[in-house]
């Protein structure tokens, strides 16, 4: 029996006998410890009634529900075992707390016993159907004083490591400790209402445990795009205002990037919990500052660095996983073309922070994800030959080297009138090459003539293929079918990390591993381009 901040997972039938009956304390139980003796049986029973907690998975339902105490806790629980298959999990209750935000299904491969009797007290919250009829898959109800989830998935290795799988027995496992399962909606106030304005409101709007509540712009006519759109939301012009509400619980910083930091850490001091646009700030010291300050006032802190869901990374980092083309060991990331960059506070270096702040917030971040190791060295060269009315650099390229020996490249470029592969990776048994795709959008004028216009790159999603090679010397190559994006994932998971204590997707620790980064290849190019050595 060994400890997991309150659960006991038992291990082996004798550590049963430990168990003394203690309210808040949780059991994990799982098919592996083998049958138990009557004593064993009456003392995990008695600590149920008594108070504790039982999480109860896998195998387990199956093994203990014929027997007569146990199976009194669980329910009186009856069912059929499948055959080895796919099983297709599907949330039976969104409302409730272990089931709040998830994924609404996942899929395993594995033998099930699927619960067609589960007890009339039972609030059943995960279901499958089999040969057109629903059998339950997971259900919690009360047990004297205590509480009991059970699941019968979780059998198999591959079904325990699965991301939902994992995030439903931790649920479980508050759950039935007596966590408070009750929430109130964290109110969220955005201050600028800029373009991602509509995607963060429509995001909180549609996530349960967020609701939004200010928007603050110094703008007028933006706060009327806003109100229109989000009806229900109050508005304001004074930073001020937004820090001294009461009301508010959690800020979005999308003001330009050399103010979020001056502002995260003016809501910070206020109390409030943050989310900082991207980039997270200008400089490692003010990452540190933010960061340092955060903590002091237990607070949350991310980044929202939305295209951690674009489906093209999704499968890129799953076939990574999956060690699909060996160990990587270079990569190259591209995105531009020629066309004269905007004239908004984007292309303005003293508000932006340069180009590498750009788009560099997102594909840096992207290859810092899928190469882990500690960056080593930064180099960094920018080009200044055409757009001579803006101050950000023309073209920028940002060289990364890697503990592990590992290189990564990053190009951004509005002057490249022909484009590269927006990923080139290598890996020790294959390579994965993602290609932008030349898209255009058809339409009709009025008078049924033809319109024809082309995509901006950056808004198809790439062809992926990934390269592989035989021991016969043969290269084979794959056409990649991309995954769809999960919804609004980003504020999901804020939310549950507000209200369940769940990890953050974007810790600011990431996100300083970024700017760091970022200011090193600032830095190099204004140094011609001499290498900067760093430690992240």
């Amino acid at each position: 029996m060994f400890a997991e901040k309150d659960a006991l997972v038992i291990t082996a039938p004798h550590l049963i006998d430990r168990l003394t009956p203690t309210p808040g304390q949780v059991v994990l139980l799982n098919g592996d410890i083998g049958p138990l003796n009557s004593h064993q049986e009456e003392a995990l029973c008695t600590f149920v009634e008594y108070g504790g907690g039982l999480v109860c998975t896998g195998d387990a339902a199956e093994a203990y529900h014929e027997y007569e105490l146990l199976g009194d806790v669980l329910g009186n629980i009856h069912g059929t075992c499948t055959a080895r298959s796919e099983i297709i999990a599907r949330v039976a209750n969104p409302d409730h707390y272990i089931t709040r935000r998830v994924d609404p299904s996942f899929a395993v491969l594995e033998a099930v016993y699927l619960l067609g009797r589960v007890p009339p007290d039972a609030e059943v919250l995960w279901r499958t159907s089999w040969r057109y009829t629903l059998y339950t898959l997971a259900y919690t109800r009360s047990y004297g004083q205590g509480l009991v989830f059970c699941t019968t998935l979780g059998s198999q290795p591959e079904t325990q490591t699965h991301p939902v799988f994992q995030q439903m027995i931790a649920r479980a496992t508050r759950y039935v400790s007596g966590v408070e399962a009750q929430e109130h909606p964290a109110r969220v106030a955005m201050i600028g209402y800029g373009v991602i304005g509509f995607e963060h409101g429509s995001a909180i709007s549609s996530v349960p445990g967020l609701e939004y509540a200010l928007v603050c712009d110094r703008n007028e006519e933006r706060l009327a795009v806003a109100q229109q759109a989000f009806p229900g939301v109050r508005t304001c012009t004074d930073l001020e205002q937004v820090a001294e509400d009461l009301d508010i619980d959690l800020v979005i910083v999308s003001t330009p990037p050399n103010t979020h930091a001056t502002i995260s850490m003016q809501m910070l001091r206020a109390g409030k919990h943050v989310v900082s646009e991207k980039p997270f700030c200008l400089t490692t010291a003010e990452a540190d500052e933010m960061i340092e300050l955060a903590r002091e006032q237990q607070r949350a802190l991310t980044v929202y660095q939305c295209r951690r869901w674009d489906p093209d990374f999704l499968a890129i980092q799953q076939m990574l996983k999956r060690d699909v083309i060996g160990a990587v060991f270079h990569m190259e990331t591209f995105i531009g073309g020629y066309a004269h960059p905007c004239d908004y506070w984007h292309s303005h270096e003293p508000i932006s922070g340069g180009v590498f702040y750009d788009w560099g917030a997102h594909y840096l971040d992207w290859i810092l994800q899928l190469i882990p190791d500690p960056v080593v060295s930064v180099r960094g060269i920018e080009h200044k030959r055409v757009w001579h009315d803006v101050t950000n650099a023309d073209q920028s390229s940002v060289y990364l080297r890697f503990a592990g020996g590992q290189e990564a490249e990053f190009m951004h470029s509005d002057i490249a009138a022909a484009m590269k592969a927006k990923w080139y990776i290598l890996g020790e048994r294959g390579a994965i090459v993602g290609h932008w795709r030349q898209e255009t959008v058809k339409t009709r004028r009025w008078s049924g003539d033809l319109i024809e216009q082309r995509l901006a790159p950056s808004e198809a999603l790439p062809d992926l293929h990934v390269f592989t090679r035989d021991l016969s010397g043969a290269i084979h190559e794959q056409h990649q079918t991309l995954p769809a994006a999960p919804l609004h994932a980003f504020h999901r998971n804020l939310a549950n990390h507000l209200h369940s204590s769940e990890p953050l997707a974007v810790p600011p620790e990431e996100s300083r591993r970024n700017i760091m980064v970022m200011e090193a290849a600032k830095r190099s190019a204004e140094r011609g381009g001499e290498t900067i050595a760093v430690e992240s």
